[in-house]
Order: C-alpha cells, then sequence, then structure tokens
C-alpha cells in the first residue's frame, strides 16, 4: 500500500511541474524507449505479475509494438529453535516466478494525449519449494521434508487492451489501460521428499474469461 501511494505522490508532482508545458511528442517509425509496467504485466485475474521492465518500439507514428520481462524471487527462512540437547535445521522457502510479454498499440492520437487500442499475449511460471525446519537429539538427524512446486502455476494469456498515454514530457509518458481476454493455467506436478522417498501429486488447471479488476500502469522513457 505504501509503494503504490508513494507511486501516486510521485506522478502527482511530476504531473504539477510539466502542467502548462507545451508537449508535443514527435514519434515517428523508428522512435523507441525503455517501459517500466506496474500492477499487472500479462495476466488478468490469477498470479498478476507486480512488475517488469522492457522496450517498446514505433513500426509507424501510430503502431508501437513492446516487450516486457519479469522476474521475482523471494526467500524466508523459518528457525528451527531447538531444545536443550538438541540440534536443528532451519526451514526454508522460496519463490521464483519468470514471465514474458508482447503488445501491439494502435494510437488514434499524436499529441500530448493519445488513445490507443491493441493486444497482446502473456507467459509466466512460477516455482516454489519449502522445507520444514527440524529438531532431533544426537546422535539422530533432523529429519526434513522438502516440497516442491506447491501452488506453482504456469499461465498464458492472450488479450486485448484499450487505454491512454499521456505524455509528462517529450522523454516520458505514462499509460493507463484494461484488458480483456482469455487466461489459461496449469499447475505443476507437486513433488514431497523425506528421506529417500519421494512422490508426486499431479495437479489440475483453469482458465478464465473476463475483463480484468486492475488495469496496467507503464511508463515509458523516450531516447
Amino acid at each position: 500500500m505504501k509503494k503504490i501511494l508513494l507511486v501516486a505522490l510521485a506522478i502527482l508532482v511530476i504531473g504539477s511541474v510539466s502542467y502548462g508545458q507545451d508537449v508535443v511528442p514527435n514519434l515517428t517509425a523508428g522512435s523507441k524507449a525503455l517501459v517500466f509496467t506496474f500492477g499487472g504485466l500479462s495476466n488478468l485475474a490469477a498470479n498478476n505479475f507486480s512488475g517488469g521492465f522492457g522496450a517498446k518500439y514505433y513500426l509507424s507514428s501510430s503502431m508501437a509494438v513492446r516487450g516486457v520481462l519479469q522476474f521475482s524471487s523471494a526467500a524466508t527462512t523459518t528457525p528451527a529453535n531447538p531444545g536443550a540437547g538438541q540440534v536443528g535445521v532451519d526451514g526454508e522457502t522460496s519463490n521464483t516466478t519468470i514471465g514474458v510479454g508482447g503488445a501491439v498499440e494502435l494510437h488514434m492520437g499524436s499529441g500530448r494525449v493519445s488513445p490507443y487500442l491493441g493486444g497482446g499475449v502473456g507467459f509466466s511460471t512460477t516455482s516454489t519449494e519449502s522445507k520444514n525446519p527440524a529438531t532431533a537429539t544426537p546422535p539422530a538427524v533432523p529429519a526434513q521434508t522438502t516440497v516442491k512446486n506447491n501452488n506453482a502455476p504456469t499461465t498464458f494469456t492472450v488479450y486485448a487492451m484499450a487505454g491512454f498515454e499521456f505524455f509528462l514530457w517529450k522523454e516520458a509518458s505514462l499509460s493507463g489501460e484494461y484488458r480483456i481476454g482469455f487466461s489459461s493455467s496449469s499447475l505443476k506436478d507437486v513433488e514431497t521428499t523425506t528421506g529417500a522417498t519421494t512422490t508426486t501429486v499431479k495437479q489440475g488447471s483453469s482458465s478464465t474469461i473476463g475483463i480484468a479488476a486492475q488495469g496496467a500502469l507503464v511508463l515509458a522513457v523516450y531516447f
């Protein structure tokens, strides 16, 4: 929540500074920009990306293509807290998501505010691993159970979008868009290992179609 408020405050400050300036971008075939996305990269309802980084390239003054890469990795440690005379092994949990997305923008204006329509695709995959904290009294060794890919989806999305691009300066813009499309997710098989024994449990899949509850926010820096 604090991050969202900080982003909103920064937008207001930048907008107040740029207000009143004569900002008319000159976009032609070959114009390019670095893009930063917030609040949803390619997925619609489930497993939304928190952000991404990529580039945008104009094929003509009214058509642009963009691609974005997203990567996130998080890890936590849970102390074993062994008692007197015991040895312990801490628990660990990790979560990694990698995703790519691409979209085409068809702009309907060349002024400071440029509405656009378009469409795009997205793909993401998540991997998880967890180990429970364990304790034992020597000479016994603490026994841990490792669980891989619990609630780890692979998601593919195709969507149509509508939005607008607002130029803060000629070299920087902020876009907001909403999307409607089809999203299909499948869960990876869950592997549970205790000692030398490994079991595998197959998971299901799901698909959704509808308007995203949240749109995407895109910051573009032209060069």
